[in-house]
């Protein structure tokens, strides 16, 4: 996470391993140094799992139990394997407070871009896709996360492949700590720049950032509180056509300045299932589809992260499915050379909405 800072912990140092938390959690190891805290590798009733030790501010310590208590309530339907939440919390001393979460392997999307750089726009679609649909399942229970940012998105050895970390700082978590991590003002709304409660649409306009991002290497620019600026679309940085055309309309709905106007997590989901098929289609793909190869030059042009699906006339979530139809369909007609007829097609602006002078959509050729 964060880089540390001095606590009650690190001046006593780590504790050892065998050292047991609150007669229930035997340290096994140390996982690091933590802005909030040290956390530990731990076994506890449940088996594996992650504990931090973090100093409660002066004249918490009464009510952090209580807090802890109504967290793992409040979140205990939305936890899921992709939904790392509270299990277990209280008071390892008069000035240290305990944090349990279900252990994990892998390490945060801060660190992976520090490692390898930008994402292609494949994968940035693909984890894209993962995060907001972790956010959708969140909702549909009534939570809203919060706290996305690069440090609590985690990318996992294992399945699933993205794990949100959500300790419960949008919910009152920082207000008991004595040293609680600065506002990722970037990857804050501009009504939550207002302190208010966090809302879905919050979440959404923290993945719309993230994608920034994972596509740019770097930060967006921060909002003031209620300001009503566009985002800067991540082609302006990243000057490549697959993101202008496809998906720079995606992320600038998703931050938009006004919660009413931005995408569902559903929606955000959705849109980026589309375009990860899209980035998936390797050029033999295409080919067999009839479609134009990825053009060239620069521009800026915008269009409907479904526009290939509308052109095909295939649902999302099929396209490979179409391209192995259509491949057996051009081995059995001949039919295989693109027609170049798609290359006329409009870029339609939604879900096949095609004006009345637009040129007919033309499926590819089908089994005779």
């Amino acid at each position: 996470m964060s880089s540390p800072t001095e606590t009650s912990s690190t001046k006593r140092g780590p504790l050892v391993p065998g050292t047991v938390i609150d007669g229930r959690y035997r340290i096994t190891g140390l996982l690091g140094q933590w802005r909030i805290g040290v956390a530990y590798r731990v076994t506890g009733p449940q088996g594996a799992m992650t504990l931090l030790l973090a100093p409660v501010a002066r004249g918490r310590a009464a009510t952090f139990r209580d807090w802890a208590r109504t967290e793992i309530e409040r979140t205990r339907a939305a936890r899921s394997p992709a939904l790392i939440t509270l299990l277990d919390g209280g008071l390892h001393t008069e000035q240290e407070g305990y944090l349990v979460f279900d252990a994990w392997r892998g390490h945060s999307l801060l660190e992976e871009i520090k490692l390898d750089g930008a994402f292609s726009n494949e994968r940035a679609c693909r984890v894209g896709e993962q995060l907001a649909r972790v956010a959708a399942r969140a909702h549909a229970t009534g939570l809203a996360l919060g706290d996305l940012r690069p440090s609590t998105v985690l990318l996992s050895t294992e399945k699933p492949e993205v794990i949100v970390l959500d300790m419960g700082m949008a919910r009152g978590l920082t207000d008991y700590l004595s040293s609680p991590p600065t506002a990722a003002t970037a990857y804050c709304s501009p009504e939550r720049a207002l302190k208010v409660p966090p809302g879905p649409a919050d979440d959404v306009y923290a993945i719309g950032a993230l994608l920034f991002f994972l596509l740019t290497e770097r930060a967006p620019a921060a909002v003031k509180p209620g300001e009503s600026k566009l985002a800067t679309p991540p082609s302006w940085v990243k000057k490549d056509e697959g993101v202008a055309r496809y998906i720079d309309p995606v992320v600038l709905k998703a931050m938009a300045p006004r919660g009413v106007d931005r995408s569902s997590a559903v929606e955000l989901a959705d849109a980026l299932g589309a375009l990860r098929e899209v980035f998936q289609l390797s050029p033999a793909a295409r080919e067999v589809l009839g479609l134009p190869q990825d053009p060239g030059p620069f521009r800026h042009e915008p269009t409907s992260p479904f526009f290939l699906h509308d052109i095909l006339g295939v649902p999302a979530g099929t396209m490979a499915d179409a391209v192995a139809e259509a491949s057996v369909d051009a081995s059995v007609d001949g039919s295989l050379d693109p027609s170049g007829e798609f290359d006329a097609l409009p870029f339609t602006s939604g879900r096949g909405d095609a004006t009345d002078d637009e040129p007919p959509i033309v499926s590819p050729p089908r089994r005779r």
